[in-house]
């Protein structure tokens, strides 16, 4: 019988052989199969090598139990960037195909009908009056037809006014309507009824004309095409509102035209919302919309779009984007590519979609752009040496002023008794100004939640989570404390459970925030954004939408608000408490703070007149607050840039961290030192001593790391293996040690 060799979605390294019985076809390379494992009767394994020779035992070879598929749905591109990940960020092969491919490919009971029936307005009733009669209509006769109707209104118009199709499945589910309300208003000729064999399979329109470049943009398009010339990755370093996205869809344009696939990069879910409708508007069913929040079905059907289809599609995704099948990628975009989001933390393979989609360019030898206006120093050195192509854009669209920067003094503000809850004097008067010329705010607060946490000032009792070293935040509104490492939930206690005194409110977050502004601006229209009010499937864009419709006045919000949105109303920004932002004990904390801070000043003044942002903070001194205020990244990059080299840190030094983990402490403690004693032998003083991390518990999961800095020159695949050889060897003497490796931890 044939044998074959299977790749599993475990976290372990190698490969199972089986054989294929005569009743079943030999499969290729890259389909799946149905075959038995350990306590499993079946799972589904993917055919890594087909017709091998082996040298087991062929008494111990299982039979697969079926072939799942008649062609590939892994190509050979996915296979060689899977193994560079496994290599490059030293985890098996086998956790990279289970994040890798869609779920719905990996489980026996999801998968995807051939058919798919997508719902839209008829033509003749897609004007606004007719809309408008239409609903008071349906408002006065049949009330549960309104509502869908009225659902699919508030929920399927582009930013042109016009109106896109929507999956049948997703329009019932969403609007909690039934069959038969939706059957009824087909039957009127209200809705249409498409049935696509695969999705967006036919593409009829032509991409539309986008608006004229500016000079500088103009200037930034032949300059990045001299450098795709080259093959070269290259930087977009343009400041906010200087017009990248339009710079960006001119490239798209010239992909698409030529059948090349393009894969846009987004850091995060609440970047999509806008930028899909102004991407549809342009590019009419060219856009696969790829992230969280689509369902396994979904993405089964983006996959297998993209895997079968010979035409060219636009992907605007998130970081876990990198890993669809592309057949003729012409052009990546890493848009924000400084962002921490593109880092994927836990689980297994923690990468780097910036990184990742770098290699994935060049092995489709297609193009890739970084975009941003605050480049991580890693990628602005890697412009200055020349490795990477750098286009600059310094003016922002219509060459309005950059905002204007006030640090405000908290300290001396709360001596002098001016602060009005958390807001100085200064702000709520500029608040004021601003809302009484009808325009609109943003205020950023870095932490969720009412308070970070609660304290007994009597006896200093604070209420901790059980499973994390942590304290509990408190959410006022469910009256609830909650972890946001582990996700446990308790209730609000009434007292102190040692001394039954009060407990008092430390710190704010958004949600206090929200309180406050309520009773010092009452008759203004405030609305927060953030984990808490997000969490379902339409929430990022429902409240954005209103935003940009001008029905919220004030916008409150955590890190989602600060990049990527554009709203022309706004005029002013607030930033509560910057310091909370410098907190952690890391070398990129400076960094990290220029960049939210710069982006989320880059909200406001984007049309018409200059903006403001006023950024209040403790720590007024610090060089960092000068460079804001000049908007001066360079000067800032320099001081950092001599800093990294003096310390050994990146971009001069690779470093790879080494991550220990158990439910006893002690245990623990032990293994780290000796594991540590090892390393040191090996990588002497590139090794440092065990570090306990500031967030010591997780989840009931002590922790432990160690830091390993490689010089650029040594061969970073040598001691990787040296490393995993070495930590190897202990772990099989300690199986119920957890050890992994973050290779370029962020």
């Amino acid at each position: 019988m044939p044998l074959i060799e299977v790749l599993l979605p475990i976290p372990l390294e190698k490969t199972y052989t089986y054989n294929v019985p005569a009743t079943l076809p030999v499969p290729k390379r890259g389909m799946r199969v149905l075959v038995p494992f350990g306590r499993q009767k079946n799972m589904i394994g993917l055919v890594f090598n087909a017709d091998i020779q082996s040298n087991l035992n062929p008494d111990k070879i299982k039979d697969i139990i079926s072939v799942l598929d008649d062609e590939i749905v892994v190509t050979e591109s996915q296979f060689w960037l899977w193994q560079w990940i496994a290599q490059y960020y030293i985890c098996p092969l086998g956790d990279v195909m289970d994040f890798a491919m869609p779920n719905g490919l990996l489980k026996k009971n999801i998968d995807v009908e051939t058919n798919v029936d997508f719902i839209q307005i008829a033509d003749e009733y897609a004007e606004k009056e007719k809309i408008d009669t239409l609903l008071s209509q349906l408002q006065k006769t049949a009330k549960k037809q309104y509502n869908l109707f009225l659902f699919y209104l508030a929920n399927c118009q582009n930013s042109d006014g016009s109106y896109q199709a929507i999956e049948k499945k997703q329009l019932l589910h969403e609007s909690n309507a039934t069959m038969p309300i939706l059957q009824s208003l087909i039957n009127k000729g209200i809705f249409t009824l498409k049935t696509e064999s695969k999705l967006y399979n036919k593409i009829v329109e032509k991409i539309a004309i986008h608006r004229k470049l500016t000079p500088q943009q103009e200037k930034a398009v032949q300059l990045i095409s001299t450098y795709f010339q080259q093959n070269k990755p290259t930087l977009l370093f343009g400041v906010t509102s200087s017009g990248k996205t339009e710079v960006y869809v001119h490239l798209i344009q010239q992909k698409l035209a030529e059948n090349k696939n393009v894969l846009y990069l987004v850091p995060e879910i609440a970047l999509t919302t806008q930028l899909q409708e102004r991407l549809q508007s342009v590019f009419p069913n060219r856009v696969l919309a790829f992230h969280s929040r689509c369902s396994d079905s979904e993405k089964v059907r983006i996959y297998r779009t993209l895997l079968q289809s010979d035409q060219s599609y636009l992907v605007l995704g998130v970081r876990s984007s990198v890993f669809l099948p592309f057949q003729r990628l012409g052009l990546i975009i890493v848009d924000e590519e400084q962002d921490d989001s593109y880092k994927q933390q836990d689980p297994a393979p923690r990468y780097n979609a910036r990184t990742v989609a770098v290699m994935l360019a060049k092995r489709h030898n297609a193009n890739i752009l970084l975009g941003t206006a605050t480049p991580s120093i890693e990628t602005y050195h890697l412009a200055q040496s020349e490795k990477y192509g750098l286009v600059k854009m310094t003016e922002r669209y219509q060459s309005i002023a950059m905002p204007k920067i006030k640090i405000v003094d908290l300290t001396e503000q709360y001596h002098r008794k001016t602060m009005q809850g958390h807001f100085s004097d200064f702000l709520i008067e500029r608040m004021q100004a601003e809302l009484a010329k009808g325009k609109q705010i943003i205020l950023f607060q870095n932490r969720r939640g009412y308070s970070p946490s609660l304290l007994c000032k009597t006896c200093g009792y604070v209420p901790k989570c059980p499973n994390c070293d942590v304290n509990l935040t408190y959410h006022k509104n469910s009256r609830q404390l909650h972890c946001h490492y582990c996700g446990y939930v308790t209730p609000q206690p009434a007292h102190c459970p040692n001394c039954k005194n009060v407990l008092t409110e430390q710190g704010f977050g958004t949600e206090r925030l929200e309180e406050e502004i309520a009773t010092i601006f009452p008759n203004a229209r405030f609305e927060r954004m953030d984990l808490d009010t997000t969490r379902r499937k339409n929430g990022h864009k429902n409240i954005i939408n209103r935003f940009a419709s001008h029905d919220i006045d004030i916008l409150i919000g955590t890190q989602m608000i600060t990049k990527g949105l554009h709203f022309d109303g706004v005029s002013l920004v607030g930033v509560l408490n910057a310091d909370n932002l410098m907190i952690m004990p890391d070398f990129r904390s400076e960094e990290k703070t220029f960049q939210v801070l710069e982006q989320v000043a880059g909200r406001c003044g984007r049309q018409g007149e200059q903006g403001e942002v006023i950024i209040q903070t403790f720590q007024k001194t610090l060089p960092i607050f000068s460079y804001l205020e000049q908007h001066d990244y360079l000067g800032f990059y320099e001081e950092q840039i001599q800093a990294r080299q003096l310390f050994h840190y990146p971009p001069f030094h690779r470093i790879i961290r080494v991550n220990i983990k158990h439910s006893n402490e002690q245990k623990l403690a032990d293994f780290a030192m000796r594991i540590g004693m090892v390393l040191k032998q090996i990588f002497g003083s590139r090794c440092t001593n065990v570090i306990v991390p500031t967030i010591q518990k997780v989840n009931k999961m002590f922790i432990r790391h160690i830091i390993i800095k490689l010089g650029a020159t040594e061969n970073l695949t040598v001691a990787k293996e040296m490393l995993k050889k070495a930590t190897d060897a202990l772990c099989r003497e300690n199986s119920s040690m957890n050890v992994y490796f973050d290779v370029d931890p962020i």
